[in-house]
C-alpha cells in the first residue's frame, strides 16, 4: 500500500492520518493476522524536508461495554447468513431463530468468548422463507432482530 499526497500535511504525533477497517471470517488475534514489512517495498515515512521516517502498525481494540447484538449479514439472505454479537466476558448465550408466529425454528447455546463471535445460519438449516426473527439471551441481556430470506 502507498499514500502520497500532492499537498503536504501537517500532523501531530500520534495523529491518525488514515485507518484501515479489517473483518475477520475466523476467530483469531488480529496482530497475527496483519502485519507491516518491507518485502515488497520499504516501509517508510517522510517528513516535510524529505527525511525518512519510521512506520510502524498498531492494533487496538475498542473495549466492549456490554453485549451488543448485530444485524445479520447479509440481509435479505438466500443461502447463508452470519449472526454476529460482541461480548464483554467470555459466558454462555443462547441464539434461537423463530418464525413470525412465534414457533422456534432452531435454538443454539453457545460458549460465547470475550469480543466478537459468530453463527453461520443456512436456509437449509432453518428451513424456511421469508421473514424471521432471531433472539440472543445471556444473563440479564435479551435482543431481538429481523431477518429475510428469499427464494
Amino acid at each position: 500500500m502507498s499514500y502520497a499526497s500532492t499537498e503536504a500535511i501537517n500532523a501531530n504525533e500520534g495523529a491518525v492520518l488514515f485507518t484501515l477497517t479489517v473483518k475477520a471470517d475466523k476467530a483469531m488475534k488480529v496482530s497475527e493476522m496483519i502485519s507491516l514489512n518491507s518485502e515488497v517495498t520499504r516501509a517508510e515515512s517522510y517528513n516535510s524536508d524529505l527525511k525518512v521516517g519510521r512506520v510502524s502498525l498498531g492494533v487496538r481494540t475498542a473495549p466492549v461495554a456490554g453485549i451488543e447484538l448485530f444485524q445479520n449479514e447479509p440481509n435479505p439472505f438466500k443461502g447463508m447468513t452470519t449472526v454476529s454479537f460482541e461480548m464483554p466476558e467470555a459466558a454462555t448465550a443462547t441464539l434461537s431463530v423463530h418464525d413470525v408466529t412465534g414457533k422456534v425454528v432452531t435454538v443454539r447455546n453457545i460458549n460465547a468468548i470475550k469480543g466478537l463471535n459468530s453463527e453461520i445460519f443456512t436456509k437449509d438449516q432453518l428451513g424456511v422463507s421469508g421473514v424471521l426473527y432471531y433472539t440472543l439471551v445471556s444473563g440479564d441481556y435479551t435482543a431481538t432482530k429481523k431477518m429475510i430470506i428469499v427464494e
